[in-house]
């Protein structure tokens, strides 16, 4: 068997001591950042989900949008609308549209979208009534698996963008459009047709609100954290251990060692114990009391031997 010397020395153990336990710590960190971070951007994320729902619930709670045909303005009543409209036309009627809550929203998302706001919304179903609201690829694989599995939320980072999809349900007043073909408005069916966006029950999975915020990698993030101080907090504290493990055990221990050879080799090698209390605890104290004891009684040892060896010789004369 071949035995390896080893010869590293006790500061260089230390210090790759010491790199291990702070990469060690830099992982732990890193792992609660990145879970800090996600949980961030879900919130945000959850934060768009409650203002676009809030929004559709306005828009339900007053049946529908009502707004005059190539006009900005709208109401939330046909009572409304007749009431401040002024142009008539000669049989004494307005020509308007109404946009119910999914229409509202969608209309909502696209100005969001042409909007200085880094988080965007789009609503999509696996049965659209309006081919505009469409999935992507992102949205198709989170409707699949909310449908399912039953989850109320499925996310995941693609393309640098954070894609968060909560599931939304068919309501009450949802039915009305979205139930049978038949009953549902006369507007809806002149203007998408009977075949997309019906039969659904109230409690059905409607589709989810699908959001993008962008996401920057979690390491570009970790460095608007760390500076100059950070590190330096990182970096003195090690020169500060480094430095008392050289000062108070490496160099010490050789001297000791130094001193243990010139003892075993018979040299008269002082050792200073003045300043050392007897009853120390400290562990290099301690091995240099038990050098300087070994020290004594070897020097008396060979005192001995010499002093025998002596009154042999003298015996022999």
């Amino acid at each position: 068997m071949i035995i390896m010397k080893n010869k590293i020395s006790l500061s260089t153990k230390f210090a790759a001591l010491f790199l291990l336990i702070v990469g060690m710590n830099a992982a732990a960190y890193y792992f609660m950042l990145q879970n800090i971070y996600l949980q961030e951007l879900k919130s945000q994320a959850k934060t768009v989900v409650s203002n676009v729902e809030s929004f559709g619930a306005w828009v339900a709670q007053n049946g529908r949008v009502w707004v005059k045909e190539g006009s900005k303005e709208s109401f939330l009543t046909q009572e409304l609308y007749r009431a401040s409209c002024e142009n008539v036309d000669d049989a004494g009627f307005v020509h308007f549209y109404s946009k119910n809550p999914a229409l509202a929203q969608r209309e909502f998302s696209e100005v969001v979208a042409k909007s200085s706001s880094p988080a965007k919304f789009h609503m999509t179903s696996q049965n659209v009534m309006n081919p505009v609201n469409a999935p992507d690829g992102f949205e198709s694989m989170a409707l699949a698996i909310v449908t399912k599995t039953g989850a109320s939320e499925y996310s995941e980072f693609v393309d640098g963008q954070y894609r968060f999809a909560q599931t939304i349900y068919h309501k009450a007043s949802c039915i009305s459009c979205h139930g049978d073909p038949a009953k549902a408005p006369e507007d809806v069916i002149k203007r998408y047709g009977s075949e997309r966006g019906f039969g659904f029950k109230e409690g059905d999975v409607a589709g989810v609100i699908s959001v993008s915020i962008p996401a920057k990698p979690l390491y570009m993030r970790a460095l608007n954290f760390v500076g100059v101080k950070e590190l330096a907090l990182i970096l003195v504290p090690f020169l500060i251990a480094l430095w008392f493990v050289r000062s108070a055990v490496v160099s010490p221990i050789k001297k000791l060692t130094e001193t243990a050879h010139d003892v075993s080799t018979g040299k008269d090698t002082p050792i200073d114990i003045a300043n050392i209390d007897l009853n120390t605890n400290n562990e290099v104290h301690q091995l240099t009391l038990a050098l300087h004891r070994m020290r004594n009684s070897t020097q008396l040892a060979m005192k001995k031997m010499r002093e025998a060896r002596a009154e042999a010789d003298k015996h022999r004369k």
